[in-house]
C-alpha cells in the first residue's frame, strides 16, 4: 500500500493545449479516490501521468514519499486495469492473470498460488482454463483485475474499467470493485464520467473540469456543500436547478426572489450571505427540495408556489416533474475560463426547471400543481466568481 501525492502537476501537449493546470491532490493509504468529470477533463491524462504513460511537464509526483516523475512504469510498483481489459485472446484465464508475474520470473509454484488466490476471490476458479473469447463482460473484467491482484502493487489505477459493460452489470460490477478494494486496501485511483459510479464507489471524489480541479470532497459533501457552480450543476441527478436570485429583506428575515416567486429563508444574519442583501446572485435548489404542496399537512404559504407540470415522470419510487418558472436559469459552460459560454441565459421565455416529488402525488401533464420549497436548502453562488457563498 502507499500514499499517492500530486503537486502542482501540469501538462502541457507540444501544440500548447493544456490538459491539467497545477493538479494538486493528496490520496492517502489505502484511499479510493475517484477522479470525475466531463470528457476531456484532464482525468485519463492525470492517471497516465501516475501511471508513467504521459510524461509530466512540470509538478512533483510522489508514490509513498518517492518522487517518480522520471521512474519507469514498470518500476512504480503500480497495477492499472483498462476500459477494454487488454486480455491475450490466445492464453487461457489463468495464464492471463499470471502473465507479468511469469515475466517477472517468479517460481511457477507461486504463481501458481497467487493465481488460485485471486481466481477465489474474484469467483473465477471454475474459469481458468477458459479462453477470454468464452466469458461475458463481467467475468473478462474480473480477470483484468485479477492480473491487477496477482502482483501486488502499492496502487490500483483503474481507467473507466467499467465502460463496456451494460447497465445492470455495471451497478454489479462497481459495488463487486468497491468491495474488493475495501477487502484488499490497496490505494486506488479510478477514473470515471459517470457521477453515480464516483459517488457510490469512492471514499472521496475528485471533481474536474478542463483541467482544473474544482473540489474534492467525500461523495455526500460534494453533494451537500457544491464548491461551485459547476460541481452544483455536475453533481447529481436530475441536476440541481440553478437560476438568477435576489436576496431581499433583512438579516433577521430574509427573502429571496426567483423570476416571480419570493420565498422566506433563514436568518443570514453573520454569515457571508448578508452581505448579498439587496444583490443579485446565483441560486441552487436540488429537485429533491421540493414537494407537491397536496402531499404536505399545512404547507407554509411563503414557501409555497403555483406553476404547471409540463412534463411527468413517474419512477415508481419519486415522480420527476419539469415545470415552468420565469427565473432565468444560469448556463454552467464547461470551459472555465470562457465567459460567452457562461452565465445566464438571455432567453425570455419561461425556463423549465425540475422537481422530484412523493410518488402520493397525483400529479399530471399539464396540470396546475403547488410545490412547497424547503428553504433551508437554498445554494448561494457568486454571480462573477460562481464561488459558493454559505
Amino acid at each position: 500500500m502507499a500514499t499517492v501525492k500530486l503537486e502542482n502537476i501540469n501538462k502541457i501537449y507540444p501544440n500548447g493545449f493544456q490538459a491539467t493546470h497545477d493538479l494538486s491532490i493528496d490520496i492517502e493509504d489505502g484511499e479510493f479516490l475517484v477522479l470525475v468529470g466531463p470528457s476531456g477533463c484532464g482525468k485519463s491524462t492525470a492517471l497516465r501521468m501516475v501511471a508513467g504513460l504521459e510524461e509530466i511537464s512540470s509538478g512533483t509526483l510522489s508514490i509513498d514519499d518517492r518522487v517518480v516523475n522520471d521512474v519507469e512504469p514498470k518500476d512504480r510498483d503500480i497495477a492499472m486495469v483498462f476500459q477494454n481489459y487488454a486480455l491475450y485472446p490466445h492464453m487461457s484465464v489463468a495464464d492471463n492473470i499470471g502473465f507479468a508475474l511469469k515475466l517477472a520470473k517468479l517460481p511457477k509454484a507461486e504463481i501458481k498460488e497467487r493465481v488460485q488466490k485471486a481466481a477465489e476471490i474474484l469467483d473465477l476458479t471454475e474459469q481458468l482454463d477458459r479462453k477470454p473469447g468464452q466469458l461475458s463482460g463481467g467475468q473478462r473484467q474480473r480477470v483484468a483485475m485479477g492480473r491487477a491482484i496477482v502482483r501486488q502493487p502499492k496502487a490500483f489505477l483503474m481507467d473507466e474499467p467499467l465502460s463496456n459493460l451494460d447497465a445492470k452489470l455495471r451497478v454489479a460490477m462497481r459495488a463487486e470493485i468497491a468491495s474488493l478494494q475495501r477487502d484488499l486496501g490497496v490505494t486506488t485511483l479510478y477514473v470515471t464520467h459517470d457521477q453515480v459510479e464516483a459517488m457510490t464507489m469512492g471514499d472521496r471524489v475528485a471533481v474536474l473540469n478542463k483541467g482544473y480541479l474544482m473540489q474534492v470532497d467525500s461523495p455526500q459533501d460534494l453533494y451537500d456543500t457544491p464548491a461551485n457552480v459547476f460541481v452544483a450543476g455536475f453533481i447529481g441527478s436530475p441536476s440541481m436547478n440553478l437560476m438568477e436570485g435576489a436576496l431581499g429583506g433583512t438579516a433577521d428575515s430574509p427573502t429571496v426572489s426567483i423570476g416571480s416567486v419570493t420565498v422566506a429563508i433563514p436568518p443570514v444574519a453573520g454569515s457571508a450571505l448578508e452581505g448579498y442583501l439587496g444583490k443579485n446572485l446565483v441560486v441552487g435548489l436540488r429537485p429533491e427540495d421540493m414537494e407537491d404542496a397536496a402531499t404536505v399537512d399545512a404547507p407554509p404559504a411563503d414557501r409555497t408556489f403555483s406553476t404547471t407540470a409540463r412534463l411527468v415522470e413517474s419512477l415508481g419510487s419519486e415522480i420527476i416533474v419539469h415545470f415552468g418558472l420565469d427565473a432565468e436559469p444560469y448556463v454552467v459552460a464547461d470551459a472555465i475560463d470562457d465567459e460567452a459560454e457562461k452565465g445566464l441565459s438571455n432567453d425570455n421565455e419561461t425556463a423549465t426547471f425540475v422537481a422530484r416529488v412523493s410518488p402520493r402525488s397525483e400529479v399530471k401533464n399539464g396540470v396546475d400543481i403547488d410545490l412547497v420549497i424547503d428553504s433551508g436548502r437554498f445554494h448561494f453562488f457568486d454571480m462573477a466568481s460562481g464561488d459558493a457563498v454559505r
